[in-house]
Parts: structure tokens; C-alpha cells; sequence
């Protein structure tokens, strides 16, 4: 029998896509979806070889712009298992980075597991959540490693006798479903991964660099601001300051430490990223505090503002700078006995005392 007459996969339709369009967002997904959202496909040169089934097209999801946003490729997988093969329809997503972005099951042939139970939804997440690690330890592992082998009678078939999931990857994998979980693991974290990297890489351009900026995605961030010029940093320098505002402290730390020091040289361009000192991580406002000596008064007003934010190091930074500061005027003084004077702020104390050696 030829597995060639089980590739249903094409014949297949789906409420969320359709003719070439992807309608709405797949039923797993990382990146940002706006309703509405139509994506048609292109063709790429790119295809994943699937075993006994030959190569399965990888192809770009493109807005009406002609923007590429994602990649995608419909799967029809065999997955055997203790003698019992079954196909797995499944459609994945990649990130413009090749990184994972989400998948959808077909409606007419759900994933099923080794008792041939239909997967419910919290095994779809978890397989979402295991396809999400890209350093699972199925990464490190042959799958026959990751089944410990009943003993069998003389009467029995070693083969027709299903194994027990090793206790160290058990909890990552969905329950009778080993098999299918290590294929779809390293379909979508194979060789693909670095072709559509290579392949975005290949056909960048600055526009598409603005458009991955605004996408909330850390990996799309960092790849942005690597390649971003010091005319792109000062020209993007209000999207920047956002994430910065909003991003993880991974992000953050990029920024303030590769930005232009046109940056810290411009109260225009350096403004925005102080704005929101009080919403930071305490790492993130550290690395802020470390720029204070090229910060104008305006600014240092605005800090003593947030001085219950601050952490003790960071406090006397701050104080530090303040004592070798000129011009200190009597707003910002009234600012710091107001601090000083409030019983619930933990380090009052530490103002307390600069205004004593300061109005001496």
C-alpha cells in the first residue's frame, strides 16, 4: 500500500482559509491578528521533505500590500507507532524568522492519539505549548530514546506492544501521543527554520524593517534593531521608545544599550524613555539611571517624582548625580522634602539627609 493515496491533505477545507486566502486567525497563534485580516498565499522555493510522502510546499501568507507576514505549509505526516500507522493533517505557521508561530488542525480529520481517542482542546494546547520550546528535549533525543519498553512474553510481538513515555519528557508531550508530538516538533524546528530566516533576510527591505518593528515580538524587535542604522534608531526613535515602554526587560536592555548617543545628547529623543521610568522592570530602570548625567533638569524634576520606585542603589544614584548637579532650583527642593517627609516611604531617610549636606 502506497501512503501516496492517503495525501488528503490538499483536498481539504477549511473555514479559516480558502482559494489560496487565510480568513482568520489559526487556532493557535503567537503573533499579533487584527479582525479582518486576509492574507493570500505565494508561492517559495522552499519545501519540507515528509517521509514516504515526498515535499510539502512552504508558502508566504501575504496582506493586500503584498507584505509577506507569515509562512505556511499544510502536512500530511505518516506517524507510526508499536506497528499502528496513521496519518496527521495538520497546518503549520513560521514567523518571518522561522520561528514558531501557531497551527490548525482540519476540521474533517482531527490529530488523534495512540488508542485512536480524538485530541480534545488541552491537548491541542499542549502540543502548542510544546512546539513553543524550541530546545524541548526532544531536540536531544532519537524518539525510540523517549519509550521505555514493556517485557513481553514469548508469545507477544515486541512491536505490537506499546511503550511507557519516559518520566522526563511525559509532562511536555500529549498523553498517547509521543509519536506525533516528536514529529510535529521537528517538522516545525528542522531545516525549514533557517530557510524562511534566510529567505526574509534575502528580501529585506527598510519597509519591511519599520513593519516588523511594529510587531509585538521580541525575536522581531531584537532582528530590527540589529540591522536598524543610526538614522533608522533617531527616525523610528517614537516606536522605539514604546517598546521600550512595553517590551520585556530582554528588549529594554538592547535598547539602552545600543541606541545612538544622539539619544542621550537630545532631550527630544532621550524624553520619551523616561517618561515611563515607573513602569519599568528594576533592571530597566538601572540601566536607564546609568544616562542620568546626560539628562537635562527637566528630567531630574520628573525622577523626583518616582522616587518610591526606586531601589536603594538606585535612589542614591540618583542623589549621587543630584549633589554634583548645578542650577538645582526650589521646585525640585520642595519635590524632595516631600519625599523626605512622607512616614511610608521606606528610603526618606536617604533624601532626609542629602537635603541636610545640601541646604548646608
Amino acid at each position: 500500500m502506497s501512503w501516496s493515496q492517503f495525501d488528503r491533505v490538499n483536498s481539504f477545507s477549511n473555514n479559516k482559509w480558502a482559494g489560496g486566502q487565510q480568513l482568520e486567525k489559526p487556532q493557535f497563534f503567537i503573533l499579533p491578528w487584527q479582525p479582518g485580516t486576509q492574507l493570500v498565499e505565494k508561492e517559495t522555493n522552499l519545501s519540507i521533505k515528509v517521509d514516504s510522502l515526498g515535499l510539502k510546499p512552504v508558502k508566504a501568507l501575504q496582506d493586500s500590500s503584498g507584505t509577506i507576514i507569515i509562512y505556511v505549509s499544510d502536512i500530511s505526516t505518516p506517524v507510526c507507532a508499536d506497528g499502528d500507522c496513521r496519518l496527521m493533517d495538520i497546518r503549520f505557521y513560521w514567523t518571518l524568522l522561522g520561528g514558531y508561530a501557531g497551527f490548525d488542525s482540519y476540521q474533517q480529520s482531527p490529530l488523534t492519539k495512540h488508542d485512536h481517542d480524538e485530541f480534545v482542546y488541552a491537548d491541542y494546547l499542549k502540543l502548542h505549548q510544546l512546539l513553543l520550546d524550541d530546545n524541548s528535549i526532544l531536540k536531544r533525543r532519537k524518539v525510540d530514546e523517549l519509550v521505555k519498553k514493556p517485557q513481553v512474553s514469548e508469545n507477544e510481538n515486541v512491536d505490537a506492544v506499546a511503550g511507557a513515555t519516559i518520566k522526563e519528557v511525559k509532562e511536555s508531550v500529549v498523553s498517547g501521543a509521543l509519536y506525533s508530538c516528536y514529529t510535529a516538533w521537528h517538522i516545525v524546528h528542522g531545516v525549514v527554520k533557517n530557510q524562511i530566516r534566510e529567505l526574509t533576510v534575502k528580501g529585506l527591505s527598510e519597509d519591511q524593517l519599520v513593519s516588523m518593528l511594529s510587531v509585538d515580538n521580541p525575536d522581531y524587535q531584537i532582528f530590527v534593531l540589529k540591522r536598524f542604522s543610526k538614522a533608522q534608531y533617531e527616525k523610528n526613535y517614537k516606536q522605539i521608545a514604546a517598546i521600550f515602554k512595553d517590551g520585556i526587560p530582554l528588549v529594554r536592555s538592547y535598547i539602552v544599550k545600543n541606541v545612538p548617543s544622539s539619544f542621550w545628547e537630545n532631550e527630544t529623543l532621550q524624553t520619551p524613555f523616561w517618561n515611563c521610568f515607573s513602569d519599568l522592570d528594576i533592571n530597566s530602570r538601572s540601566l536607564l539611571l546609568e544616562k542620568i548625567a546626560m539628562a537635562p533638569l527637566t528630567i531630574i524634576y520628573e525622577l523626583s517624582k518616582n522616587l518610591g520606585v526606586m531601589t536603594k542603589n538606585q535612589l542614591k544614584q540618583y542623589l549621587n548625580h543630584l549633589s554634583n548637579t548645578k542650577g538645582i532650583d526650589k521646585v525640585l527642593i520642595e519635590s524632595l522634602k516631600s519625599f523626605a517627609d512622607d512616614p511610608n516611604e521606606t528610603y526618606n531617610y536617604l533624601v532626609d539627609n542629602f537635603l541636610e549636606d545640601y541646604v548646608e
